[in-house]
């Protein structure tokens, strides 16, 4: 079943958790899982607004909740919330007659401590969504994949190139995300297009489009 099969604008639960280490832009996510109740949902009226759980912290939740009800909350990093503020989140979610979707997001480690410190939040938030890392082979057969929508194909050298931008961008403290490969490729593709003596004697020798007469991305389009 998919995590928004279980989301519900009963504030009392149907509301979301994710998770994603950094870079990983679950915040694009919680936004376009909105975009979709609210074409799906006619009891989606309000508004949607986000917040971190810090800055959540310094207002006031009941009134923050109470501007958007029959919409949606996103609070980011989430696990930075002060008890205070989780307690008065709790509360509020179980009003009657009261509707809105709270999504909680942070990283795994992260909000895995937050919901051992108050269980109760697993009673509201019974939706989740944890969005694993791509490993690096999936990165490169994402950018192939995107290329192709594009009309452009990578040869074999072109494909280690982009395996090796990848790889260098993987670190302990960031993981690369498919709008990073987009990002790549289509720095690729202006390398590509620009007009120098090479693009020439490839047009000139039938080098630049392989045999669906898509434009070729080469290894030195990735360096």
């Amino acid at each position: 079943m998919k995590a928004i099969d279980s989301i519900s604008m009963a504030a009392y639960t149907g509301n979301v958790i994710i998770t994603g280490e950094k870079g990983m832009d679950t915040l694009s996510l919680a936004k376009n899982m909105i975009r979709e109740i609210q074409m799906t949902d006619s009891n989606f009226s309000g508004k949607a607004a986000q917040v971190s759980g810090q800055g959540l912290n310094s207002k006031n939740v009941e009134e923050t909740l109470g501007r958007l009800e029959s919409g949606a909350l996103i609070i980011l990093e989430a696990s930075k919330m002060a008890a205070s503020t989780v307690e008065i989140l709790q509360k509020v979610l179980q009003k009657e007659n009261f509707g809105i979707i709270v999504f909680l997001e942070d990283t795994k480690k992260a909000m895995e401590r937050l919901l051992a410190a108050y269980p109760k939040l697993r009673e509201s938030f019974t939706a989740r969504l944890d969005v694993e890392a791509m490993s690096n082979d999936s990165l490169v057969a994402f950018g192939r994949k995107y290329a192709r929508e594009m009309e452009y194909s990578i040869d074999e050298l072109g494909v280690l190139a982009l395996h090796t931008r990848i790889e260098e961008r993987q670190t302990l403290d960031h993981v690369v995300t498919v709008l990073e490969v987009k990002d790549i490729v289509d720095e690729a593709i202006r390398h590509a297009n620009r007009k120098t003596m090479g693009h020439f004697f490839d047009i000139l020798f039938a080098r630049r489009y392989d045999e669906e007469d898509m434009i070729i991305l080469t290894e030195k389009d990735f360096v």
